[in-house]
């Protein structure tokens, strides 16, 4: 019953999620042969009109769209789109009766369920999170996933392929589900294509370019704290924000500061971003590590940043960081109470003496290796 065929299952827009379109594009640069098979995606369509739908030129990829994921839907219709995607992708299962199946965070993980027990239980089951989420938030959350969390965990001891994106999430996540046995765990992370690798450049010590992308929030970023004090740096630092999703309080609070050295920029596409970032000297992280996901989080903006030749400024909470402070190369890595952000000296920050260049290795073709010859061998 198990043929050469492939299934991811993202409920979330693959849009949303630079990791799932870097493994796309990796698996998309392998030749296949015609007793393969082929890779069916299934995700959902987003609610940003100004994100372009994410495609592989591979032909052997197929991403297909069931329904709708994402902010502003009512939640009669929302319930229509999670009945339309599991639906959907389970009827397409059926169909091209897949020998490997992997799925991205619990919401996506009922057609797989459902597959594995009771259709194909030989399937080859994988498994990965972008996310870690404790077993409170689990409880607390939406009595969807909490079903779907406990239907899953009885696959993880079958499972030939469970990852987190760091030790320390995939540590904390073998406590949560203890005694449970997880036969292969593996360890992910979400690093950018080497297609992004620029060349590195000494900041201009009098004026330096800031940059942040992603959300945007008041209550789970430091988005006051350093808003304020590239204010009082009276024109020595710009500072851009990149981001879709952004919440309405906050969009007012920068507007409201009226500043010529503050400025919103919209989103941009994912992969026009290497050309962006690489214009600018430092690239921040705000998060306040508000909930463990984030405190244990290295997130992807922080080697996208590298990539492109800039320096990174986190926040002290994330520990998930920690291990790539820097402290005698370049780019730099450098840890920030932002709390205290008068305690920052911005000289002592960009200065290039006793530093040498070590470029940066965190790179999408290596991390995602293992995975890809499981999936396509």
């Amino acid at each position: 019953m198990n043929s050469g065929n492939t299934v991811i299952i993202h409920f979330s827009p693959v849009e949303y999620y630079p990791p799932i379109q870097n493994l796309i594009k990796v698996l998309a640069a392998e030749s296949y042969s015609e007793t393969a098979g082929r890779v069916f995606v299934f995700t959902t369509y987003g609610t940003y009109k100004e994100l372009k739908n994410f495609e592989s030129d591979n032909t052997n990829i197929k991403i297909i769209r069931f329904g709708k994921s994402g902010n502003g839907i009512r939640k009669a219709l929302r319930i229509y789109y999670y009945g339309l995607f599991y639906l959907g992708s389970l009827l397409y299962m059926l169909i091209k009766k897949p020998g490997k199946v992997l799925y991205y965070e619990t919401m996506s993980s009922l057609p797989a369920i459902f597959y594995k027990r009771f259709v194909n239980k030989k399937t080859e089951l994988f498994i990965h999170y972008h996310e870690y989420t404790t077993p409170e938030a689990y409880e607390d959350g939406m009595k969807l996933t909490r079903m779907l969390h406990k239907q899953e965990k009885m696959l993880y001891p079958f499972a030939k392929w469970v990852s987190h994106t760091n030790d320390y999430r995939m540590r904390l996540f073998e406590k949560d589900i203890f005694p449970l046995k997880i036969l292969n765990p593996q360890i992910m992370p979400n690093y950018p294509s080497r297609e992004w690798l620029k060349e590195t450049k000494l900041p201009n010590k009098n004026f330096i370019k800031a940059v942040y992308v992603g959300s945007l929030s008041l209550d789970t970023m430091f988005t006051r704290e350093f808003a304020n004090w590239v204010l009082k740096q009276n024109g020595k630092v710009k500072w851009d924000i990149y981001s879709y999703n952004i919440t309405n309080d906050a969009r007012q609070f920068i507007q409201s500061l009226n500043s010529a050295f503050i400025e919103l920029k919209g989103g941009t596409d994912y992969y026009e971003l290497p050309s962006i970032l690489a214009k600018y000297d430092a690239g921040i992280i705000l998060y306040t590590g508000h909930i463990p996901n984030y405190v244990y989080n290295a997130p992807n903006k922080l080697f996208e940043y590298l990539a492109c030749g800039l320096d990174v400024w986190f926040p002290d909470e994330m520990q998930g960081i920690h291990c790539y402070e820097t402290f005698n190369t370049y780019p730099k890595v450098l840890k920030i109470d932002f709390k205290k952000m008068d305690n920052f000296i911005l000289k002592q920050a960009i200065n290039r003496e006793e530093c040498f260049l070590k470029m940066p290795s965190f790179f999408c073709e290596e991390a995602l290796a293992p995975l890809k010859s499981e999936l396509i061998c």
